[in-house]
């Protein structure tokens, strides 16, 4: 499979497959992290001031890998499911239904649904846009998602031809996707922004420009866009085309793109803005605000390289490094809330046995010096490690460094501190340029690295873990031959061994879980019936009203 790289708390999110819902249309697992109460009568004028921290590169679904530009991408081109509160509805989808064996997906197109230029949207188009993601002209580098589908990565590869992806029509309105395993939890995918149809006609006059401006965009969504002053701003306009119109109130949303704190603190409170991010150290300051809180499904963990250096590749001083991290008071310094500390890899809200959660389900895997009992046996780890290869604690201060972005500096420091506290050794922080740190990432290169985490797209452990296989940086024949198991499973059986498979990554040091992620979101009264979702696009802006 195409490498991945990890997922950076600070940069992009590269988006990676998995999940499970239960059930359709309204079933299956709460997937809504909030959204505003109910109010007063709508307003005369529908207008949402919004904002993004970063400019999106692209609007091309099967292109971004921004989670930033996702809220933007799932309100301009319909997914083919729409995520609700309580799982999915139809959205260019009608229907969905799978063979008994979850390899052949059939999937009904709503008749009538037409793009923002008033053509109607077609079985063509969907199966194009299938075929554009994975044509190696294209080179998209978020094909790998697409993996799972039959001949998809040796269609990528240039091994096999259009023909024989397992994308077809096989009527106007229907199309069936043959899936190379077996795949359970694919309704669930169905509702990422990254599977949104693209209008053939203006992906192919465009191509790789398609969705990089105004002109060269054509929604499908509730949503149109109609001004982009680039690094600056961006305006969507309501779809009259759009096939459910009637139920969209709102008529503008203004998106200011900043990533300067003071200048959307001060539009948040001149009702410029009708949502804002509220990081933890100035919670208090908004305690008399709309409050949403919602714990999202992402982790942020240390990564350690078992090939970069001697003292790396021992397991014992892995171990040590690990335990002598206390997570409980990271999470209090850095994340302000203890309670969010990381001891798996899967946080809460992950779909686990017989439909139940699977943090609850597999418990706390690692420990940690939280434990005072614990703050002995680490030392005596390190000991025992440094005398396998024959090295002092001093030799380890100068073998290798902590690795970080300047926005991951304080974490860095915290661990640093924790180490030098726990097990008398104080390692060196390297700060790096993003420029420099990718390539050490991508090359393995790398040594101890700090503010790496994973997020998913659905609620699948493998969302967690996948990206471990992918990456190909941690030769283990125990670990490729569990995930491999895995896919070749379905239901119970499949959780568990993602279950073994999540003990056997953390009974071997490399990935080091530190805290879970809560945002809080800070929502004018006014702005009622705005999802905000704890995964995937942030946002859905469809049922959004401005009451008085």
């Amino acid at each position: 499979m195409k490498k991945q790289i990890t997922k950076w708390m600070s940069i992009i999110m590269i988006l990676v497959m998995a999940a499970s819902l239960t059930a359709c249309g309204g079933g299956g697992a709460d997937e809504t992290g909030g959204s505003a109460s109910a109010g007063g009568g709508a307003a005369g004028e529908q207008v949402l001031g919004f904002y993004r921290s970063t400019e999106p590169a692209t609007l091309d679904p099967w292109v971004n890998n921004s989670s930033d530009a996702g809220v933007m991408v799932a309100a301009v081109h319909e997914p083919l499911l729409r995520k609700t509160d309580d799982g999915w509805e139809p959205a260019l989808l009608t229907d969905y239904s799978a063979n008994d064996e979850h390899t052949v997906h059939t999937l009904t197109l709503r008749e009538g649904a037409k793009w923002s230029d008033g053509t109607d949207i077609t079985a063509d188009d969907v199966v194009f846009s299938f075929q554009r993601a994975l044509d190696p002209s294209l080179g998209s580098e978020i094909a790998y998602v697409y993996y799972i589908i039959e001949n998809a990565e040796a269609y990528y590869k240039g091994e096999a031809d259009a023909s024989e992806l397992g994308v077809k029509e096989t009527g106007d309105y229907e199309i069936e996707i043959t899936t190379s395993e077996p795949c359970d939890y694919f309704e669930d995918i169905l509702t990422s922004a990254q599977f949104c149809p693209v209008q053939r006609q203006a992906a192919e006059e465009y191509g790789d420009a398609y969705g990089t401006d105004v002109d060269k965009t054509v929604a499908s969504g509730p949503f149109k866009l109609t001004d982009w002053v680039h690094e600056n701003s961006m305006v969507l306009e309501k779809n009259e085309n759009y096939w459910d119109a009637d139920n969209v109130a709102l008529d503008t949303i203004n998106i200011t793109i900043t990533s300067d704190d003071n200048t959307v603190q001060g539009m948040y409170q001149n009702d410029e803005l009708g949502v804002l991010k509220v990081k933890d150290d100035i919670l208090e300051q908004y305690s008399e605000e709309n409050i949403t809180d919602v714990l999202s499904l992402r982790v942020s963990f240390i990564e350690f390289n078992p090939n970069s250096n001697e003292f790396m590749a021992n397991k014992k001083i892995r171990e040590a490094l690990s335990m002598a991290f206390d997570r409980k008071l990271f999470a209090e310094q850095v994340m302000h809330n203890k309670d969010l500390a990381a001891y798996g890899l899967v946080p809460n809200g992950v779909t686990g046995l017989s439909g139940g959660d699977f943090r609850e389900q597999a418990g706390d895997i690692v420990t940690d010096v939280s434990d005072e009992a614990e703050i002995e046996r680490a030392n005596t780890l390190l000991d025992e490690g440094l005398q396998e290869i024959g090295k002092t604690r001093a030799d380890m201060e100068n073998g290798f460094s902590i690795q970080c972005l300047e926005s991951g500096k304080n974490q860095a420091q915290v661990i640093q501190n924790m180490w030098k506290n726990n097990l008398g050794i104080e390692m060196p922080v390297s700060v790096l340029e993003i420029n420099v740190l990718l390539p050490m990432l991508m090359g393995g290169t790398f040594d101890c690295v700090i503010g790496g985490g994973q997020d998913s797209e659905y609620r699948d452990p493998q969302g967690f873990m996948q990206f471990i296989y992918d990456e190909g940086k941690w030769d283990d024949a125990q670990f490729r031959s569990l995930v491999e198991k895995a896919h070749s499973q379905t239901g119970d059986e499949r959780i568990q061994t993602w279950m073994d498979v999540e003990k056997l990554v953390l009974d071997n040091f490399i990935y080091i879980p530190q805290a879970y992620t809560e945002d809080h979101w800070a929502v004018k009264p006014y702005v009622q019936g705005l999802l905000i979702s704890d995964y995937g696009y942030e946002f859905d802006f469809k049922y959004v009203t401005i009451t008085e």
